[in-house]
């Protein structure tokens, strides 16, 4: 008994824990997409609020959640705690370098194997590098900031990593000088003369560029040989910041076109999240409605060319469909995805029927081996039921004698019905049953033709004597 039970727990562990597997993987397609948003103020924001919508379009729930920005952001999705975010390339790499300590500690701390799980989705803008002078700072060229005050921005920010790295492009040492102010902070800085410069690397659509511009005393620098700094720094390209972009009317701001580099600002996601979500959000990121919803101008002009620049992590196969229809598989995403969940529990409740098959299959022939002794036994109780004909049985005694053969004969049958030819080979016991029903056979046989004949005999006899 306890071997039976032992064996059904096996069989229904098989079947029950990929069946779990498989409830659980077709709850978390209906489960809510987390969208890692960045700072309630910040350029993040609206881009997760708007993407939010278009999930709720696609029919999937989903929140934004607010963070402190890039970093966060990353550390969400390597720990599978966001499934969307948006990422400045190189932030991370730039911390890692110049400000390793920041990342030392546990909220903050990266783990290597989840970085791996980290796949591109698109590049939504660019966030070109701008260094903003104050008019009587006496700055007129980059080597100048050399022991100016220079605002290189929040240190966890993205601003930090890219001024950082110019600040050493320039061997420029970072000091005393050096602050680490909030956009909203740099622009009253400037304001009471506090400052001379600052470092900010933000999309052209941020208000900090209008605030500056409103208050007419900021200019702006060109970075000479901005393309071979773009050339060494895989995550920057060449960027333009046109004339006029952020005050046209008056003076114009920027007083001349901006020679600079840019990095971009990535949607992101986990690599196990499905093919299929990432292919429709990566369509709705290149539809119109998105583009004119968040002013992506260069998104809009460019299309797939620019949404699939420069990916600073592996492109996601979902996102991949989009940019090289090609590659894409003939079914479904969805179909795939589905089989991918019920492919352990249909391969385990396959082996759980042929386990259970073979359990179910001895358990029977162990049965069998049960029945022939129950043969044996009754064969036995006929044999028993003979002899106590033995004893000065007569005539009388033939139908008892027929009766018993008849039995036995109906027991041969039954036993050649629940046995096969080739299990009565196999099975040692069926040739002892044989056997005897052979040896009990004959003698039933030799005991009624022995009361037959001797039955003849005493009818002869008495016909002689009526003769006589």
């Amino acid at each position: 008994m306890n071997r039976k039970w032992l064996t059904v727990c096996l069989l229904g562990l098989l079947i029950c824990i990929p069946l779990s597997q498989l409830v659980i993987g077709m709850v978390g397609m209906n489960r809510t997409i987390i969208i890692a948003g960045g700072p309630e103020q910040g350029l993040y924001r609206p881009l997760a609020l708007s993407l939010q919508k278009a999930l709720t379009r696609l029919g999937r729930k989903s929140k934004v959640r607010a963070t402190e920005g890039t970093l966060e952001n990353l550390k969400l999705v390597a720990e599978g705690k966001a499934d969307f975010a948006l990422f400045q390339p190189g932030a991370y790499e730039g911390l890692k370098r110049f400000e390793p300590k920041l990342l030392q500690g546990e909220s903050r701390r990266i783990d290597a194997t989840g970085l791996e799980q980290v796949t591109f989705v698109a590049n939504l803008y660019s966030q070109p590098l701008h260094i903003a002078i104050r008019e009587g700072s006496g700055i007129t060229s980059l080597t100048d900031l050399k022991g100016k005050r220079v605002n290189l921005g929040v240190k966890l920010s993205g601003d930090y990593p890219m001024a950082r790295l110019l600040m050493e492009t320039l061997e420029i040492g970072v000091g005393e000088l050096h602050m680490n102010l909030t956009y909203t902070g740099l622009v009253e800085a400037f304001e009471r003369g506090e400052l001379d410069a600052a470092v900010i690397t933000v999309g052209m659509q941020a208000n900090v560029f209008r605030a500056l511009a409103k208050s007419g005393k900021i200019r702006f620098l060109s970075i000479p040989n901005h393309e071979a700094l773009a050339a060494i720094e895989l995550h920057l390209t060449p960027f333009s910041v046109p004339r006029g972009v952020y005050q046209f009317e008056g003076n114009p701001v920027p007083r001349d076109t901006i020679q600079t580099v840019a990095t971009g600002a990535h949607l992101i996601t986990s690599s196990e999240l499905e093919g299929g979500l990432v292919e429709r959000v990566t369509e709705e990121v290149l539809s119109s409605t998105f583009q004119r919803e968040n002013k992506l101008q260069e998104l809009f002009e460019q299309g797939k060319s620019f949404a699939n620049s420069k990916p600073f992590f592996p492109v996601h196969e979902g996102a991949r469909w989009v940019y090289e229809p090609e590659s894409r598989t003939l079914l479904d995403p969805d179909i795939v995805d589905m089989w991918e969940n019920m492919r352990s529990f249909i391969v385990s409740f396959f082996a759980a029927i042929f386990f259970g098959y073979q359990w179910f299959r001895k358990r029977q022939e162990r049965l069998k081996e049960n029945k022939i002794d129950e043969y044996v036994r009754r064969v036995i109780s006929i044999e028993r039921q003979q002899m106590s004909l033995d004893a000065g049985g007569g005539i009388e005694d033939l139908d008892k004698l027929q009766s018993l053969q008849d039995q036995l004969t109906e027991l041969r049958q039954e036993c050649f019905k629940d046995f096969s030819g080739h299990n009565l080979q196999d099975e040692p016991g069926t040739d002892c049953f044989l056997e005897l029903c052979a040896s009990l056979s004959a003698k039933l046989n030799s005991k009624m033709t022995r009361l037959r004949l001797s039955g003849e005999i005493q009818s002869l006899a008495k016909a002689i004597e009526d003769e006589k």
